[in-house]
């Protein structure tokens, strides 16, 4: 019986590496051809399967997008409650936590791209614990600006405002990030610590010509 189930066991290993296999190849074709132009014999025909084969691994090309843009998601709650858990002021959680959001897109570009552009490829109301997960991270964004408000760290009246302006630059980061580009995600991630929570602890009331236009 041990030997069966050790058998059994390496052989849901062997399947479980193989999915990620497809997963890791599948990512890497949306991320070239856009996800519309991938299809599932060209991600079959890539990891050298037959259509029906894939389907062992995989229920369809929409499974696989779920699945990435869930490891990704999963990934941010994650470093997100670590960063909860070790406490510390919101400035502090907030620099931390941009740092390691981009190095997590960057350690994965390609299911990155489409964590981009998910509600474009996957319908909200298809998907609702998928985007109910994301939303649940967003909020805890959202949280430590609005504690950093209260707090004397930030001077902002739009919270919600400013989670957005911090969300999208980070995640705009991936557009133009490249592996073998001259900058490490970390460093990126902590440049765009320094200039957006700057912002949020001064930011400009007006524009400063306007107010100074002889200087």
């Amino acid at each position: 019986m041990r030997e069966q189930g050790s058998g059994a066991e390496r052989l849901e290993q062997r399947k479980a590496k193989r999915r990620q296999e497809i997963l890791d190849v599948a990512a890497r074709l949306f991320a070239t051809q856009g996800y519309d132009g991938t299809t599932a014999e060209a991600i079959a025909a890539a990891v050298h399967l037959t259509k029906s084969a894939l389907y062992t691994y995989v229920g369809s090309k929409e499974e696989i997008a779920v699945l990435l843009l869930e490891s990704v998601v999963n990934q941010l709650i994650e470093v997100s409650e670590q960063i909860e858990a070790e406490g510390g002021s919101p400035r502090h959680k907030l620099w931390t936590l941009i740092v390691r959001h981009v190095e997590v897109l960057g350690n994965h570009p390609a299911s990155s791209l489409l964590f981009l552009h998910s509600e474009h490829i996957l319908a909200p109301d298809r998907y609702p614990n998928l985007y109910a997960r994301r939303d649940y991270y967003e909020a805890r964004i959202r949280q430590w600006i609005q504690d950093g408000v209260d707090q004397g760290q930030f001077a902002l009246e739009n919270v919600k405002l400013a989670g957005f302006m911090l969300l999208g630059s980070i995640n705009w980061v991936i557009r133009w990030y490249s592996p073998r580009g001259l900058l490490t995600s970390q460093s990126i991630g902590q440049a765009y610590a320094s200039m957006l929570l700057g912002g949020l602890a001064h930011p400009l009331a007006s524009d400063p010509e306007k107010e100074h236009p002889n200087e």
